[in-house]
Order: structure tokens, then sequence, then C-alpha cells
């Protein structure tokens, strides 16, 4: 599909650079030498952050992959993670079945998260911890083996391995 924008011509699955002119919680506005480019905020990397300012600021340069348009507004919607390799595909292909030492990340009543090598997390449920529940806290080393990954639901499922 041909997108125009304030006489340019784009294309879904193009690349272009541009430099990034505002940010704000909502998304991050791209100069696209006199045309406007968008990022939403899911598109912005594939690493968790609590604010975009962690990851964005004004004035960079980017390199994005044309995701579609947005008329109303004259937009042309942006991905720049859409240029990176997803990192769950790449811990997928390289560690499923793998053992691990990760961190404790966080403790919720369905089990721990649980830090991974390419900066994933995995679940370790509850369920596979009987009688040790208790025992882990945010920061602790724990052993883990990868048993399940789902790449649609971008799950990763740990299960517990002996200590050795």
């Amino acid at each position: 599909m041909m997108i125009w924008s304030a006489g340019q011509r784009f294309r879904e699955g193009d690349v272009c650079k541009g430099v990034v002119s505002d940010v704000f919680d909502f998304g991050v506005f791209v100069d696209l030498g006199g045309c406007a480019g968008f990022v939403n905020p899911s598109e912005i990397t594939w690493m968790k952050y609590a604010e975009i300012t962690e990851v964005m600021c004004e004035g960079r340069e980017v390199s994005s992959l044309v995701i579609g348009h947005a008329p109303a507004r004259e937009q042309v919607l942006l991905s720049i993670k859409g240029l990176e390799e997803d990192p769950m595909k790449k811990f997928a292909r390289e560690h499923f079945g793998a053992s691990f030492t990760g961190s404790v990340v966080m403790v919720t009543p369905v089990g721990l998260l649980v830090s991974l090598p390419g900066g994933v997390s995995g679940l370790l449920p509850g369920s596979a911890m009987v009688d040790i529940a208790d025992e882990y806290r945010v920061g602790d080393e724990i052993c883990v083996e990868v048993a399940r990954i789902n790449l649609h639901e971008r799950q990763i499922t740990l299960s517990l391995r002996a200590r050795t």
C-alpha cells in the first residue's frame, strides 16, 4: 500500500531514517524530513522500560520500519523494534531445554519471575516449587530449566533444576 504524506511517498515495509522531534508518554514523533512519523510505545524496543525517556530522547537519529498510516493525522506509523531481532525468538532458538542460574526479579502469587540470558524472563510456576515457595526472595539466585516457550503468548515457563 502506498502512503502519501506531506508530498513524500512511503510503502509499508519501507525502512527510513528520521530524527526524534518529541517524546511523550503516548509515543514518539519522528521528523522524516518534512513528514511526521509516529512510534507507538509498544513499537519502540523489545526491552522492558518504565518510562519512554529511558530508551528514547529528542534529537536522536533513528532508523525505523513503515508499518502503516494514520490519514486523519497525516502521520506515517513507524516501528523501531521492527528492525531489531526479537529476543524471545533468539532465546527460543538458542536455549530451549537449557538450564540456567537466574536471578529472581519478582515474587508473585503464581510463581517466581526469573531473569534469563538475552534480556528475557521466565516464570517458575508455584506448582513447580512445592514446599520451597517461601524460600526465595527478589535477588536470589535460582537454578532453572527452560520447560516451555510460547512465542505467540511471549511466555517462557521454567522448571526447578535440582541444586548440584
